[in-house]
């Protein structure tokens, strides 16, 4: 029965006489609010912001102790 309702929903063509019938229930259809879609946007948003800072902030210090003894103070 299961396998019938996989054909069924894959569209794959069925023998003669094997996954005749119609599937019980249709496919899942699920759908997220514009509220949880923003949200989950703005999250991940703030996440990768503190995420660059703190690389970059590493970055920059890495090329300031690099290049402290080029930098003139005249």
């Amino acid at each position: 029965m299961s396998d019938c309702l996989i054909k069924a929903f894959s569209g794959c063509a069925c023998p003669p006489g094997e996954c005749a019938q119609k599937p019980v229930s249709p496919a899942p259809v699920t759908f997220v609010s514009w509220r949880t879609q923003a949200l989950t946007c703005l999250a991940f948003g703030f996440l990768a912001a503190i995420v660059s800072a703190g690389w970059m902030e590493t970055q920059f210090k890495t090329r300031d102790l690099r290049n402290q003894e080029q930098v003139s103070w005249k």
